[in-house]
């Protein structure tokens, strides 16, 4: 899908209900503003963007469901994806 036109503002509205990324070991998910992310070095962390754009208070502890639910999208999104040829395993 181009996201071209939404980040422009040509196109208005989300594009799809979550987005996804990965590589290797770090991945992202995003449903609305709330955002989950793991790197390499640490435990996966949530965020909600709309309060915090810099993500610099994760939030898992104080929304343990929403972490749950973007958690469970990805794995679901993630077990039909090949494993990747660089930037090293992805554990589930």
């Amino acid at each position: 899908m181009n996201l071209l036109p939404h980040l422009t503002g040509e196109v208005k509205g989300a594009p799809h209900d979550l987005l996804y990324w990965r590589m290797g070991n770090q991945f992202a998910v995003r449903k609305g503003s709330w955002k989950l992310i793991r790197n390499d070095e640490k435990p996966a962390q949530l965020y909600d963007l709309a309060a915090d754009i810099g993500e610099t208070t994760d939030l898992s502890a104080k929304h343990p469901m929403t972490f749950k639910e973007l958690e469970t999208a990805w794995k679901a999104w993630d077990s039909k994806l090949a494993e990747p040829l660089w930037g090293g395993r992805r554990s589930r």
